[in-house]
C-alpha cells in the first residue's frame, strides 16, 4: 500500500538540491528587479553629493568636507565612494548599483559563512540548505525593496555588509584576537557609513561580557569593544546635531514603534504589505504582533541558550549579539522617527527598517537550526515532536514569502515608472518642469542641481549629443591680449535652442611665458543676471588650442542676445590672447576691446564655436 512516508523517503535524494535551487531564487529575483527597478538620475537626498561633485571640478574640494555630519550620522564612506565614482563615471549612477550589488551579496555571503560554520560539527547536513533558504528569503526580501531601488541606500547596505563582516568575526571565532580587530576596523566603517555600527559594537561588548568567564567581572574581549565604542564615539559625535522635532516619542510609541519595526520583516514576508515604492502602511497590528511573537519566541531560546551562551558557543553568540543589535537599532531609529512627522509610529513599518530588523529572525534561524543539526532537542520531554514541527513551520513560511515576493512585482514596476517620470525632468535646460517636485521639493536645490549637472556636462547630461555652429569669420587679423587693462566684449545670437556650450581658441604670441588667469563671463542682453562665469589659469592655455566654455542648457536660446566678457591679468607680455578676424557680412558684431583710459568699438570679430544640445 502506497504510504506517505516512503513517498518522502524516496524524494530525499532531490530535497537538498531543491532547497538549494530554491535558496538562489532570491538573489537572482533582486539582480533582476534592481535592473529593472533602480533610479538612474539624480533623486531626492542623494542631491546633495553634487556639493562635493562640484568642488572636485572646481578645485576647491577638501577630504574634510566628507566627515561633516549629516542629521544623527556622519556618512563619509558612502559619500567616499559615491564621490570617487561620480568622478571616475561622470556621475552615471547605473554605476553604483554595482556597489550595491557588492554589499548585498557580500553581506549575504557572511551570514552564508555563518551558517556553514554552525552546521559544520552538525550530524544532521540537512538543516544546512534548509537554513540557507530561509536565510536567502529573507536577506533579498522584497520587504526590504526601498534598499533595492535606490542608489542611495549603498548607504544601509554597505553598513549591513560591514556589520555582517563584524559579526562574523568574532562569534565565529569568539577567543581569536585577529578575529577581533578585524571585526572592530569593520564596525568602524560600518559606524562612518550609518549609525548603527555603533549598536552593533554595543551588541558584541554585551554579548562578550555575558558570555565572560565570570559575569560581574569585566571580559577582556568585553573591554576591548567598550573602548572601541568609546574611542569611536568620542570622534563620531561631537558636532551631531538631530533634526529639529516638535516632540519626541513617548516610552508607550517609542515601545509601540520598536515592536513594529522588529516585525515587519517576518510579517511583511507572511503577506506583503506594501502597494506602491513610498507606501508606509497606516496600520502596525501586523507588525507588532509579529515583534511581540520574535521577542517571545528569544526570550524561550534564550533561556535555553543560556547555558551555551556561557561557554561562548557559536550559535549562542549569534542569537544573543544578532538581537541585541536588532533591539538596539528598533530604539533608536524609534527615538529619533517615532515622532518625525504625521505617520508617527508607523514609521516602524518603513521599507528601508527592515534590513537591520532582520537580526532578530535571522539570529533565532540559525540557532534554532544549529540545535536541529546537533541534536540539541532530541531529549525534550514529552510527545512533542520539534523535527516535524520545525518542517512544517518552515515550510509554510516559505510558500508565504514566495507569495510576497510575487506580490511585490507591483511597487518594482512602479519604481521603474517612477525613474521614467523623473528621467523627464532632466531632459532639457533650467526652465521649471512639472516633474522637478519628482527631484526634490525645494526648487531652489532643483535649479542648483541642474545647473551643476549640465555645467559640468555629467549625470544626466553626460555624453549628450550636440549640434555645433561655427560663427563665419574672415581671415585672421591679429590677436587680442587679455592684460590686466584690458577687457575683450563679444555679442552674439544664439542661432538655435538648447545652447550647452562655446567653443574657442586663445593665442600665446609670447610663447611658454603666459601665466596669470582669464575669467569670463555670459550674460544675456536685457537679462539680470550672469548666466555662467568662470576662470581659465594661464597653464591651461596653449597656443591655437580649443577651450570649452560649458553652460547651464539655455533649453529657449534661439534669437535672443548674448553678450560674453573676458578679462585677464598681469602684462600683456605674459598675457593670454583671443585672435580676432575680419567680419563676414551678415555675421555676429565686432567685438569691443576696452582698455584702462579708453573704450572703442572694433572692426574685428572672434571665432568660436557654438554647441547646442540635443
Amino acid at each position: 500500500m502506497w504510504r506517505l512516508g516512503s513517498f518522502v523517503a524516496n524524494l530525499r535524494p532531490v530535497i537538498a538540491p531543491l532547497l538549494f535551487v530554491l535558496a538562489a531564487i532570491p538573489p537572482l529575483y533582486i539582480l533582476i528587479m534592481i535592473q529593472y527597478s533602480a533610479i538612474t538620475v539624480p533623486f531626492w537626498d542623494h542631491t546633495e553629493l553634487i556639493r562635493w561633485i562640484a568642488a572636485w571640478h572646481d578645485g576647491t574640494f577638501h577630504f574634510s568636507s566628507l566627515w561633516a555630519p549629516h542629521n544623527h550620522t556622519r556618512p563619509f564612506v558612502y559619500r567616499l565612494v559615491m564621490l570617487f565614482n561620480a568622478v571616475l563615471t561622470d556621475w552615471d549612477i547605473r554605476s553604483e548599483y554595482i556597489y550595491m550589488y557588492v554589499a548585498i551579496y557580500g553581506a549575504f555571503a557572511c551570514h552564508a559563512a555563518v551558517i556553514t560554520r554552525l552546521y559544520a560539527s552538525g550530524t544532521r547536513q540537512a538543516m544546512y540548505p534548509i537554513i540557507l533558504l530561509l536565510t536567502s528569503l529573507v536577506m533579498f526580501s522584497p520587504v526590504g525593496h526601498n534598499n533595492h531601488w535606490w542608489s542611495m541606500m549603498f548607504q544601509l547596505n554597505a553598513t549591513n555588509f560591514f556589520i555582517a563582516l563584524g559579526f562574523m568575526l568574532v562569534f565565529l571565532w569568539p577567543t581569536n584576537r585577529a578575529a577581533h580587530i578585524l571585526a572592530a576596523a569593520s564596525c568602524w566603517l560600518a559606524a562612518y557609513t550609518l549609525t548603527n555600527g555603533l549598536f552593533a559594537m554595543a551588541a558584541i561588548m554585551v554579548a562578550f561580557q555575558l558570555s565572560g568567564s565570570q559575569l560581574l567581572r569585566p571580559d577582556r574581549f568585553g573591554l576591548f569593544w567598550a573602548a572601541n565604542l568609546a574611542l569611536v564615539s568620542a570622534c563620531y559625535l561631537p558636532g551631531i546635531t538631530m533634526e529639529q522635532r516638535a516632540t519626541h516619542p513617548s516610552i508607550g510609541e517609542l515601545v509601540h514603534f520598536s515592536l513594529a519595526y522588529l516585525g515587519a520583516p517576518f510579517s511583511g514576508l507572511l503577506w506583503f504589505p506594501y502597494r506602491n515604492m513610498f507606501d508606509i502602511p497606516i496600520s502596525t497590528v501586523a507588525n507588532v504582533v509579529g515583534g511581540c511573537g520574535l521577542l517571545a519566541t528569544f526570550a524561550c531560546l534564550g533561556l535555553h541558550g543560556w547555558p551555551r551562551l556561557r561557554t561562548r558557543d557559536p550559535a549562542a553568540m549569534v542569537l544573543f549579539g544578532f538581537a541585541g543589535f536588532a533591539i538596539l537599532s528598533a530604539v533608536a531609529t524609534g527615538w529619533a522617527r517615532a515622532a518625525v512627522d504625521e505617520y508617527g509610529v508607523s514609521n516602524g513599518n518603513a521599507s528601508r527598517y527592515t534590513i537591520f530588523a532582520a537580526y532578530l529572525l535571522l539570529g533565532q534561524f540559525y540557532y534554532l537550526g544549529a540545535g536541529f543539526a546537533q541534536g540539541w532537542w532530541d531529549n525534550l520531554p514529552g510527545k512533542l515532536r520539534p523535527n516535524q514541527i520545525m518542517m512544517i513551520a518552515a515550510t509554510l513560511f516559505v510558500v508565504l514569502s514566495f507569495v510576497s515576493y510575487a506580490r511585490a512585482l507591483p511597487v518594482y514596476a512602479d519604481a521603474h515608472r517612477f525613474n521614467e517620470s523623473l528621467s523627464m525632468a532632466y531632459l532639457w535646460g533650467l526652465e521649471p518642469m512639472p516633474e522637478d517636485k519628482l527631484i526634490h521639493p525645494e526648487p531652489e536645490s532643483v535649479a542648483f542641481l541642474k545647473k551643476e549637472l549640465q555645467l559640468l556636462q555629467i549625470g544626466p547630461y553626460a555624453n549628450r549629443p550636440a549640434i555645433e555652429v561655427p560663427a563665419a569669420v574672415g581671415k585672421f587679423s591679429q590677436p587680442a591680449c587679455l592684460s590686466s587693462t584690458r577687457t575683450v566684449t563679444q555679442n552674439f545670437m544664439a542661432s538655435d535652442n538648447g545652447l550647452r556650450s562655446l567653443v574657442l581658441k586663445f593665442v600665446t604670441p609670447n610663447g611658454a611665458g603666459t601665466d596669470g588667469h582669464v575669467n569670463w563671463r555670459l550674460e544675456e542682453i536685457g537679462g539680470a543676471d550672469s548666466i555662467a562665469s568662470g576662470s581659465l589659469q594661464g597653464d591651461q592655455i596653449k597656443d591655437w588650442r580649443p577651450v570649452r566654455l560649458k553652460l547651464p542648457y539655455l533649453g529657449s536660446s534661439k534669437g535672443k542676445s548674448y553678450e560674453l566678457v573676458f578679462t585677464g591679468s598681469g602684462s600683456d607680455v605674459h598675457a593670454a590672447c583671443l585672435p580676432l578676424y575680419e567680419p563676414v557680412v551678415g555675421s555676429q558684431q565686432p567685438v569691443i576691446i576696452s582698455d584702462a583710459d579708453e573704450a572703442r568699438r572694433g572692426t574685428l570679430t572672434m571665432e568660436f564655436t557654438m554647441e547646442y544640445a540635443q
